[in-house]
């Protein structure tokens, strides 16, 4: 039977510390934090959120660089969201586990692992950090919970990108078996995770990997029907795969702008057999003008999902936009690598609890469009008005607030 979410932003806070065991002290620290979090306009650095909370910067930064036992478990707070949702019936239990990196600019020098990482933004090499970023993506309505937040180091001993990726999906992966009613389909990256190590290390824990392929990549038909009647071994491979003759792949489907193809094949580098999806874009003329190479290391996974658990990989695009642009992921005014990692999982539990607050509201994710910017503000009304009718002794009247006709804590919202 599905377990209702409570009303309001605060309620589902509340709820979701509940079902996570907490120390009286921390419980405490994220109610006062947290219960503000939405409602602080400007950079949500240490100083500005204690002008609103009742809490010094001091208090926040100790939190934010412990590392003892009694540090914060946020990996268990993100869990608690998605098991929230997943219980309250707002979320269906199949997702895809998605991972990605973003560029956070950092001035000084100080900086724990700070080094030149690519901005997409900007499309070149720039001078900051680096969050790699793992979120479940819901697939029966694409809605996105970032659970796991770590910063790339570069440090040798660490080891490359890839190798740190994969090490924080095998932590993370590890993790979810604490949630049995939950189920990853397979792990989506795009094409810089295309690797072998990658692939084999997600090919261990039994999940295939959905990806973007280069479009140079060394691909062979396999050979199948009857062999010819020759000394020597048989042929394993019936010639290379070129995407500028795809006569050989079948047509999933084709409108007047799109041709989907695809194609069991061997990915020599990797010696494995892959599922190849082309992904053609057609003009006016219905000539080629663009195309993808996607794949999937399940050889039976259907061609329309494969590209359906691609496009759900843009969701965590969307994650780390309102992470910088609406939550001050990029403001946290730390330079220890803890504490930048607390900052932004910190970001992340309010995000989880902001989306649930609008499924909760929306009554499911079908059709959800998903925006901070009104949440922020209406946060921002309600702490408003809550402190002048608690400076003009009419605290007994907030609650009416909710149920006017007015709508008063709407006031600045977006028309939909």
């Amino acid at each position: 039977m599905n377990q209702s979410l409570p009303v309001g932003l605060l309620s589902i806070l509340e709820h979701v510390l509940r079902g996570t065991t907490l120390r009286q002290t921390q419980r405490r620290f994220l109610t006062v934090v947290l219960s503000v979090f939405l409602a602080v306009p400007g950079r949500l650095n240490a100083v500005n959120l204690s002008r609103y909370a009742g809490c010094s910067d001091r208090t926040i930064r100790r939190w934010l660089h412990r590392t003892d036992k009694g540090a914060i478990p946020w990996w268990s707070l993100q869990l608690q969201t998605v098991q929230a949702g997943i219980e309250s019936g707002l979320i269906s239990p199949l997702f895809v586990l998605a991972i990605d990196a973003s560029f956070h600019r950092k001035a000084g020098t100080k900086t724990d692992h700070i080094g030149a990482f690519w901005n997409g933004s900007t499309g070149h090499v720039e001078q900051g950090i680096e969050q790699s970023c793992c979120a479940l993506v819901e697939v029966q309505h694409r809605q996105a919970f970032p659970i796991h937040a770590r910063q790339t180091q570069t440090q040798p001993e660490a080891g490359n990108r890839m190798a740190q990726a994969i090490r924080q999906l095998d932590d993370v992966l590890h993790g979810l078996r604490a949630l049995p009613q939950l189920e990853v389909a397979a792990v989506v990256a795009d094409g810089n995770y295309a690797h072998q190590d990658f692939v084999q290390a997600m090919t261990c824990h039994g999940l295939p990997v959905v990806s973007k392929m280069q479009r140079n990549a060394d691909l062979k038909y396999v050979k199948s029907g009857e062999h010819e009647k020759r000394r020597g071994r048989p042929k394993k491979y019936d010639g290379k795969v070129t995407f500028d003759d795809l006569s050989r792949f079948e047509v999933v489907s084709e409108t007047n702008t799109e041709r989907v193809l695809t194609q069991v094949v061997w990915r020599t580098h990797w010696n494995l057999p892959v599922r190849v999806v082309v992904v053609q874009q057609l003009n006016r003329r219905g000539q080629v003008s663009a195309y993808a190479v996607l794949f999937s290391t399940a050889v039976h996974m259907p061609a329309h999902e494969v590209v359906a658990f691609y496009k759900s990989r843009f969701e965590i695009e969307l994650i780390f936009r309102d992470q910088k642009q609406f939550l001050g992921g990029q403001d946290a005014q730390v330079r220890a690598q803890p504490a930048l990692e607390a900052h932004w999982n910190m970001v992340m539990l309010m995000l989880n609890v902001a989306r649930l607050e609008a499924l909760r509201q929306a009554g499911s994710g079908q059709g959800l469009v998903f925006h901070l910017e009104d949440m922020k503000r209406r946060a921002y009304n309600a702490l408003f008005a809550e402190v002048i009718l608690s400076q003009l002794g009419l605290d007994a009247y907030f609650h009416e607030l909710h149920t006017m006709p007015s709508s008063p804590l709407n006031f600045g919202l977006k028309a939909a």
